[in-house]
């Protein structure tokens, strides 16, 4: 059995190193993880900084990006306000040219109505049938003149009314041409 105990203690000191061993690579294996959490830990603290000065960034952006679509919400807004200004003073414009041609119509009505009353007692008091026949030629070259002079005045009417119509929406029209080019030119 002496014998025995020899292989043992043979097996001791080899069992020694293979402690030793093991303590080697759990040192190892510490120093390792250690390493690798210490880098972690950098790369992770550096994804930090780096995505805290981004988010800063952002936010800086989204800030002047903020105030500048407001400024420009306010832009568009008051853009729009005069639009619609410059439409309602068209209209009004229109409305009121329109009224003043409809009063040189109705005028124009009237007096036609009155001369064809007087045309009938005219008519009526002559004496024979050429007296009617001139009295017709006469009239005729009177209304053909008058027809002329009414349209001309009517015409005339309605293209003031359409000028000034358009002023306040041509004014409207150079805004935008000049809101489209200025930021071409620069």
């Amino acid at each position: 059995m002496a014998e025995a105990k020899k292989p043992t203690a043979t097996a001791k000191p080899a069992a020694q190193p293979a402690a030793t061993q093991v303590e080697s690579a759990v040192t190892v294996g510490k120093e390792t993880v250690e390493t690798v959490v210490k880098a972690g830990a950098e790369v992770a603290a550096k994804g930090v900084e780096k995505a805290v000065a981004m988010g800063q960034e952002h936010v800086a952006a989204a800030v002047k990006a903020g105030g500048e679509a407001f400024k420009t919400y306010e832009d568009v807004v008051t853009y729009n306000k005069d639009n619609v200004d410059a439409i309602v003073k068209a209209n009004n414009i229109m409305v009121k040219g329109v009224q003043d041609i409809n009063k040189v119509l109705f005028a124009m009505a009237q007096k036609n109505m009155e001369e064809g009353v007087d045309l009938t007692k005219k008519m009526f008091g002559c004496k024979s049938v050429d007296d009617v026949v001139k009295l017709q030629s006469d009239l005729m070259k009177t209304n053909y003149t008058k027809a002329l002079d009414e349209s001309r005045k009517i015409s005339d009417m309605a293209a003031k009314l359409a000028e000034e119509v358009s002023a306040p929406l041509a004014d409207r029209l150079t805004v935008a041409v000049e809101k489209v080019t200025k930021p071409l030119a620069a």
